[in-house]
């Protein structure tokens, strides 16, 4: 059973994903992008849904963050975001997330997304 963080400000995205995902998966949350690179350093997750667009800090802050200290970590996390841009996709990708993908609402989509992610 793979350990999945997901962080998004939004409860029903978080509740999409929780439903779509536990019964296969343990999963913790966050409510925002506040900590979230601290729980990623400290947590053993084997895939962390990162939303981009969060108060405070976001998504890409996170990356930002995680980039200057572990970098290594980056291969554990999934951008997942409704605004999707070429531009965010390639800064993304330079930091070296695991990939950024358009936000799957549907929960098998959700489902098949993070296989394709979790050995």
């Amino acid at each position: 059973m793979a350990k999945i963080l997901v962080v998004d400000d939004d409860a029903v995205n978080r509740e999409l994903f929780r439903w779509a995902l536990q019964d296969q998966h343990e999963i913790d949350e966050l409510t925002s992008g506040v900590g979230a690179a601290d729980a990623i350093r400290t947590g053993v997750y084997d895939l962390v849904l990162l939303d981009v667009m969060m108060p405070i800090i976001g998504g890409e802050e996170v990356v930002t963050d995680l980039a200057a200290t572990q970098a290594e970590l980056l291969n554990r996390v999934l951008v997942v975001t409704a605004a999707m841009n070429q531009p965010l996709v390639d800064r993304m990708t330079e930091q070296g997330v695991a990939g950024v993908k358009q936000r799957p609402y549907d929960p098998e989509e959700i489902a098949e997304l993070v296989k394709t992610y979790v050995a």
